[in-house]
């Protein structure tokens, strides 16, 4: 995810070791199968018999590390098929199709059709093949592996084909010293994933694994290498932003969170994060020069972990990501405000610098046009944009309903009206917002039209003062605020 404004106070090679007589770490004789598995705070040793009757419907797939940076799947489909496309784009990233090389069907020859295209003339029901996962510009939004560890994605290292879709066995190939984190419980020989696109697995030397459960609520973190934090305390405050969370939509996550967090050098950056299903990625500079690493770690959950709500536990579907991005950056930055990691002043210098970023770029899209096109072109419109807009249909329903109502109630009605069945996301969310004439007016100007942000015109009425200068927009509280802009300011969580 790219990183809101408030946000920012703006290792060895991989050394191989041989199982015995060349066998891979998982060795399976005749139907009993022995294996090393991860498991809550610790390792299992899992001994089964799997009869015939046992075996499970799924295709199954078995990820193995070939290289410092090469994957080797191989795949026995439950129904046979004879083409796989992959996907070539996901996220920014594109020419993933290029990552495929040494495509094979047993049982039949392979025609090359295009970039990630392969068809064999018959059907088969087992094929491998080998991805290159050098860690490049893309990460973490695609699966990378670098040094002694990386995350593989399920969506971009297997076929995009109806077989997958339907769920997959994943068993792995590691050196004895490996491990193999998921928050996808494991079964047997490796796990059961229902929903593939969904599924992340971390794997890598040394993880160390860590969970806590409070008041009903269980989190886990997997960590590799040392740090400046204590992961005690991480899943502490995690664990109270997953409540505050809860609270606010009224929704009970129906799936155990999991977050990782892995070193990895970047340039012009200190992090990187990624939140896709049940799991939340945080790659880290672990010589990050921050002053208090606990409250930023907690400053950077307040908008990934949000995401496990929205979008993650609504099936809605097309392109909202002003919503999902653009307003869960303005709830991250008031929960961070609540939380008292920032302070008023603060809140509101991190909406002029997103003003700033705002009025620097070309708006010539409405917000359902930035979105549909977020990875073609300037992203930056969707969050900037998208979280000026919620501020300023916060700021309208606390005037409307004289601070009774805000944003946040919105949320627990939209959870309330849709959660399992799939619906178009732009229309039930604008109509979820739409709670009288005035709301619909704007939600038209500033989300379906292209009317721009300006909050010269429209925050001093409400009493926040807009300054510019030469190099930035500055927001500071009114000296002299009427009852009516004050009772409207302590609301948001102004304390003066």
């Amino acid at each position: 995810m790219k990183p809101a404004s408030f946000l920012m106070p703006y290792a060895p090679k991989i050394r191989f070791r041989p199982t015995l007589l060349g066998l891979p770490a998982i060795v399976l004789f005749g139907g009993l199968a022995m294996t090393t598995v991860p498991t809550l705070g610790s390792k299992i040793k899992v001994t089964r018999n799997y009869s015939a009757e046992q075996q499970s419907s799924k295709s199954r797939v078995t990820l193995s590390l070939r290289s410092r940076s090469v994957i080797r799947v191989s795949i026995e489909l439950a129904t046979p098929t004879d083409t796989w496309s992959f996907r070539n784009s996901y996220a920014g990233a594109l020419g993933l199709g290029d990552r495929v090389d040494h495509f094979q069907a047993i049982g039949s020859s392979v025609k090359t059709i295009a970039t990630g295209e392969f068809r064999s003339p018959v059907a088969v029901d087992r094929v491998s093949y080998e991805i290159n996962v050098t860690p490049g510009s893309t990460v973490p939004h695609v699966s990378w592996l670098a040094n002694d560890g990386g995350m593989l994605m399920l969506a971009d290292l297997l076929p995009d084909i109806p077989e997958i879709k339907r769920g997959v066995d994943i068993e792995f190939e590691l050196p004895p010293d490996w491990q193999v984190y998921s928050s996808v419980s494991p079964v047997g020989r490796g796990f059961v994933v229902n929903e593939p696109d969904n599924a992340v697995f971390m794997i890598g030397r040394d993880l160390r694994l860590a969970s806590k459960r409070d008041n009903g609520t269980e989190l886990r973190l997997v960590t590799q290498g040392e740090w400046k934090f204590s992961e005690k305390n991480v899943l502490s405050d995690a664990l109270r932003l997953l409540h505050d969370y809860q609270e606010l939509t009224g929704f009970k996550l129906r799936f155990t969170p999991t977050i990782f967090i892995l070193p990895f050098h970047m340039s012009g950056s200190d992090w990187k994060a990624e939140t896709r299903g049940s799991s939340s990625m945080l790659l880290l500079n672990s010589q990050a020069s921050w002053k208090n690493w606990r409250t930023q770690l907690s400053i950077i959950f307040t908008h990934e972990l949000f995401h496990l709500w929205v979008p993650n536990s609504l099936q809605l579907t097309g392109d909202y990501d002003w919503f999902f991005e653009g307003f869960t950056s303005y709830i991250a930055l008031q929960e961070a405000l609540k939380l008292k990691l920032i302070r008023f002043q603060e809140y509101l210098n991190t909406l002029g610098r997103v003003y700033d970023s705002y009025i620097s770029a070309p708006d010539d899209k409405s917000l359902l046009e930035a979105s549909e096109s977020r990875w073609t072109s300037s992203s930056s419109v969707v969050y900037d944009k998208g979280m000026l807009s919620a501020f300023m249909y916060d700021l309208l329903l606390r005037r409307e309903s004289v601070g009774g109502s805000s944003l946040v109630d919105r949320y627990r009605l939209l959870f309330a009206r849709i959660v399992d069945k799939p619906a178009d996301g732009n229309e039930v969310i604008i109509q979820t917002l739409t709670s009288s004439p005035a709301t619909a007016e704007f939600l038209k100007s500033y989300i379906e039209s292209r009317s721009r942000v300006e909050l010269e015109r429209i925050l001093p009425p409400l009493g926040i003062e807009v300054n510019k200068t030469s190099s930035q927009t500055v927001l500071r509280v009114s000296k002299e605020l009427r009852d009516d802009q004050k009772k409207l300011l302590r609301s948001l969580g102004y304390r003066k």
